[in-house]
């Protein structure tokens, strides 16, 4: 059982962990990605962010090339392009923010990233799944980024069981569970829905299994700096 659900990973599920377990608790410490997702003065963050808002236009915009059912296009391919729309919307910000762009710099970078989006649909209107798959990539780890920083703030860098012991579970354990719940609204928006979008697969289980390691890479990315007081 374990090995099938082991099986299910994909490599999008080890980078996602690897940078929200790793990468992202290292450059908070740093300061390279400030406090909060919507911190002015970041560029490096703010570009990365805005890369991988491109890649998932560029992604939306094409389709495959690869022979596929003519069903494909279904409820659940439609549904994540709707919520793909919302987290759109929240990295760009996002992007946006860190670069500190004043209104007539937001605007060139709107206008530049239609231009740049219109001559690949026109260009390349389908592209191989492999290559979709790549384009999503750096959207579901900038997104990663955005929520454990979120989740850094509400802890205040501290694990959430870091001082619970005995009868404290009781009070910890609503928290927990409506953190769990949050977690999985925003990985079905940012991680599940862009990964439909390039390509449709994979069961419930499958993405349960996924989702898993996603909570765990959370825990132990707020977690394993601590012991060296950051």
């Amino acid at each position: 059982m374990w090995r099938d659900l082991f099986a299910t990973l994909r490599i999008e599920d080890w980078l996602l962990a690897g940078w929200i377990g790793l990468a992202s608790p290292l450059l908070g410490a740093s300061g390279t990605e400030g406090a909060g997702p919507f911190d002015p003065g970041h560029p490096i963050v703010g570009a990365f962010r805005l890369v991988a808002v491109l890649g998932a236009l560029a992604c939306l915009i094409t389709r495959t090339s690869d022979p596929g059912p003519a069903s494909e296009g279904g409820l659940i391919e439609r549904g994540a392009m709707g919520l793909l729309a919302g987290g759109l919307i929240l990295v760009g910000v996002s992007a946006v923010t860190g670069l500190a762009l004043t209104e007539a710099g937001a605007w060139a970078v709107v206008i530049g990233a239609i231009v740049l989006l219109a001559g690949l649909r026109i260009r390349w209107p389908a592209l191989p799944t492999s290559v979709r798959r790549a384009l999503v990539t750096p959207f579901i780890l900038a997104a990663g980024g955005i929520y454990w920083s979120v989740l850094d703030g509400v802890t205040n860098g501290d694990s959430l069981l870091g001082e619970t012991s005995g009868s404290d579970l009781r009070a910890v354990a609503p928290l927990a569970g409506f953190l769990l719940l949050f977690s999985a609204v925003y990985y079905a928006m940012l991680v599940f829905a862009p990964r439909q979008v390039a390509e449709r697969e994979g069961s419930p289980i499958s993405w349960l299994a996924r989702f898993g390691v996603f909570a765990l890479s959370l825990v132990f990315g707020l977690a394993w700096l601590r012991p060296f007081g950051v």
